[in-house]
């Protein structure tokens, strides 16, 4: 057990050492998605409003003030750290590298409910290696903390507690607003939990956590009524973003001349990506599976990805010194590697199929995020990061069966939930020790 203790040490100290290197050395580069995240941010702290000024690729749009063109949950936690220090990157990227590593030692707990602390830090090294996060101006390590939280309170005993099932709750809430597509998820972990307690007591519980995450959420729908004039769903900007998953073959630039010709507003424009989209897929029906297929295969590309490429690598090279080169180095390294437990964790998935039952929550997030993804949502690699987690999990899942197969498995510690792989049956473990930890 104390060498679990030093490991465990040794690969949470590297990894917080390397994100504050990163932190403190690194200033984010802002174009796009990021410099509009921080548009809104500046605008909440300097003029108590959430607008901004479009400035991006779409020369058309230029100037036009929009109110809800992105999800305003990572807005806000920029604009936090504004009011506090400043219009400053460095304390935003000091707190990613932070919300970051605790990312990682949430997963380490959740690992814990299945797995023994040999197998845990296994998976916890696993989501270590992904540093590519924490310098860049993006809602992944915000998005990241909120759901491993979330999972560590609902995967385990603590799901029990009324003050931690709402900090559950409310951690949710917190997860839509900075991506509003993850409400699929909800019933989900709902289900999850009237399952699991399933009981007057635990039901009330499952209904809790759905009336907190509607409670918090109440305010920006009511927000977007008063701006809109009609109800919308947290952003006005899904219609793009499903013209764009569509890969709908007409230029976009067509669509917004016909919207300014017309004069429609912010949310009118949105609607009209929607029609433009349905009335070309309704012609070309074939076209909506073709294009499924296509963000299945986009969404689990393992090549390198654009976004670690325009984002982190690139603007840091540029940036100049050989300390912030040798951080490039070892995090574009450790990237690849996480690339290698995607596989294992597929691997992994397959040979513990018997254990679906036990490990319902951990593979049903990388199902349902495929599912959601084939039906509706853009294809991109940085998507699957909510199913990283679950695959490092997985990873140390099929680690564990090769040590074993080959008898170098000589951890005396028993996984708390155990199969014997030839019967399929458990071993007699009450579901009381499975949550114990």
């Amino acid at each position: 057990m104390a060498s679990h203790k030093k490991v465990f040490l040794l690969i949470a100290g590297a990894g917080l050492g390397l994100r504050l290197a990163l932190a403190f050395s690194v200033t984010p580069y802002l174009t796009s998605d990021s410099r509009e995240y921080h548009q809104y941010a500046a605008s909440l702290v300097n003029e108590h409003r959430y607008a901004m000024v479009y400035l991006g690729r779409q020369s058309l749009l230029r100037g036009q003030v929009f109110q809800s063109y992105r999800p305003p949950g990572y807005p806000f936690f920029l604009a936090l750290s504004y009011w506090i220090f400043g219009i400053q990157t460095r304390p935003v990227l000091v707190a990613q590298a932070l919300l970051d590593f605790f990312s990682g030692i949430f997963l380490y707990l959740v690992a814990r409910n299945w797995l023994s602390r040999k197998y845990s830090l296994w998976a916890f090294s696993g989501m270590m290696m992904v540093l590519v996060w924490v310098p860049i101006y993006m809602t992944e390590a915000l998005f990241m903390f909120l759901f491993l939280f979330s999972l560590w309170v609902i995967a385990g005993k603590k799901r029990e507690s009324w003050l931690w099932i709402s900090l559950a709750g409310v951690s949710w809430a917190g997860i839509i607003l900075v991506k509003p597509e993850k409400a699929i998820f909800v019933p989900l972990f709902f289900g999850f939990l009237a399952w699991k307690n399933y009981s007057r007591k635990g039901i009330a519980r499952a209904v809790a956590f759905g009336l907190i995450i509607c409670a918090l959420l109440l305010p920006w729908l009511i927000r977007e009524k008063t701006v809109h004039g009609q109800w919308v769903w947290i952003t006005a900007r899904s219609g793009r973003t499903f013209f764009d998953g569509s890969y709908i073959p007409i230029d976009q630039r067509k669509v917004y001349l016909t919207a300014l010709k017309q004069g429609l507003n912010e949310l009118e424009m949105d609607k009209l990506f929607y029609r433009v989209s349905l009335e070309y897929l309704r012609k070309h029906p074939g076209h909506y599976f073709r294009a499924g297929m296509k963000r299945l295969y986009y969404l689990w590309d393992l090549r390198t990805f654009s976004e670690v490429q325009a984002l982190f690598i690139l603007p840091i090279l540029e940036q100049g010194g050989r300390f912030r080169g040798a951080l490039v180095f070892i995090s574009y390294f450790l990237f690849l590697l996480s690339r290698v437990i995607i596989v294992l964790g597929a691997l992994g998935a397959i040979i513990s199929w018997r254990r679906f039952r036990e490990l319902f929550l951990i593979y049903s997030v990388p199902i349902l995020l495929t599912l959601f993804h084939f039906l509706l949502f853009h294809g991109k690699a940085r998507y699957l990061a909510m199913a990283y987690p679950c695959l490092c999990i997985l990873s140390a899942l099929w680690i564990r069966w090769l040590l074993r197969k080959l008898g170098l498995d000589q951890d005396e510690e028993t996984d708390l939930v155990d199969r014997d792989y030839s019967t399929g049956r458990p071993e007699p473990v009450p579901e009381s020790a499975l949550d114990s930890r």
